[in-house]
């Protein structure tokens, strides 16, 4: 991967050639040289644009020239400048930036963006060569009748969906159909989720973030994001100038965010009930735990109380011989008759160990449920 590096300090540049010359194809400038000329020269694959160029114009101005140039379009820029403030990075992605790095640069950060960078490069070179092959322009099938079909074959591929990865497949595989790419952040159960996982950047990542408080619909540059409390979509390349088409486009857009509200509310939904039946059933867990604990001891009670009354009768009987006045014979059969009695009880007793067993073995398996 080729990178131009524009920064007015010369220190800065050989910082940069230093840390990344060894992974990347890097060439440098000081921002002095007309931009379209030098990316003629170069024909970078991403830049590292400065904003204070200390020129007559700035970062903000060669971006917006580059992006002006159709052959340069899809050439990734990153911002590096002290400015860190929201409103610098909203101006820096409207002009045309794809991410932004503060100043001082962290280069394990730097190295991070520019895989991402990477993975953004395949994905679009992929895309370009699926349009081509459909041997249509981006727009073209958002100007015909296709249009609402689009919209209802959305809507009914995702009746049945609850797995927010492939509803996010759905909707890029959507926007992917009319020629532009996207990010989205759901929103359920006071929880977030941003797709890509692997190459959303850090500056759309905020972008989405803001959505939450966000408008319907805002637009950056060439970029829209359109907004609901479930959902915001970052809606990426719109490069029309006709304003009925883009009117169109939004329209259609907002339609779709509609639908995917409306399975986030049905996946919200899913996800209640779920909370509800486990909620429910470790309730469930803990009684049936407690009534168990409470027979196990009952049980263990009773055969202390069993076991002492025979003891008890046992004693008794033997003192209760002496005075009885019986033979040899009479005794012995008496005696025969209590020890029966014991091992009646002996055998009784077994039982409970087997009660005890079962009971143990149902808790097991409760503590198992989910």
């Amino acid at each position: 991967m080729k990178i131009l590096s524009v920064d007015d300090n010369p220190q800065n540049r050989a910082v940069l050639e230093k840390a990344l010359s060894k992974q990347y194809d890097i060439v440098s400038s000081d921002g002095s040289e007309p931009i379209i000329p030098l990316l003629e020269q170069h024909k970078p694959d991403v830049i590292l644009m400065d904003i204070m160029l200390g020129q007559p114009f700035n970062g903000y101005d060669l971006v917006k020239e580059l992006r002006a140039a159709p052959d340069f379009e899809n050439c990734e820029v990153i911002f590096i400048s002290a400015l860190t403030s929201s409103e610098d990075k909203l101006a820096a992605y409207g002009c045309g930036g794809d991410d932004y790095i503060a100043k001082p640069v962290d280069f394990k950060e730097l190295r991070e963006k520019l895989k991402r960078v990477e993975l953004r490069i395949e994905e679009r070179n992929s895309l370009k060569e699926q349009y081509e092959m459909a041997s249509t322009t981006a727009f073209t099938s958002m100007q015909q009748a296709s249009e609402l079909g689009e919209l209802v074959t959305f809507f009914t591929e995702n009746l049945e969906v609850t797995d927010i990865k492939i509803l996010f497949n759905n909707i890029k595989r959507f926007f992917s159909n009319s020629g532009v790419n996207c990010c989205v952040e759901f929103r359920i159960a006071s929880e977030f989720y941003q797709f890509p996982e692997q190459s959303i950047t850090d500056l759309e990542r905020e972008i989405l973030e803001l959505g939450r408080k966000a408008k319907r619909i805002t637009p950056f540059g060439s970029n829209m994001l359109f907004n609901s409390p479930q959902c915001s979509m970052l809606v990426k390349g719109l490069r029309i100038n006709d304003e009925d088409v883009i009117g169109r486009i939004r329209d259609n857009f907002a339609i779709l965010l509609t639908i995917v509200d409306s399975r986030i509310d049905f996946i919200e939904g899913q996800i209640e009930k779920n909370n509800i039946r486990k909620k429910a059933l470790n309730n469930l867990k803990s009684q049936l735990m407690d009534d168990f604990g409470t027979i196990k001891n009952l049980c263990e009670s009773q055969d202390n109380k069993i076991v002492k009354l025979v003891n008890d009768l046992s004693q008794a009987v033997q003192l209760k011989i002496i005075t009885l006045g019986l033979d040899e014979d009479q005794e012995s059969e008496l005696m025969c008759l209590v020890d029966e009695t014991k091992d009646i009880v002996e055998e009784t007793l077994g039982l409970s160990f087997v009660i005890e067993d079962k009971l143990f073995n149902i808790t097991e398996r409760l503590k198992a449920v989910e």
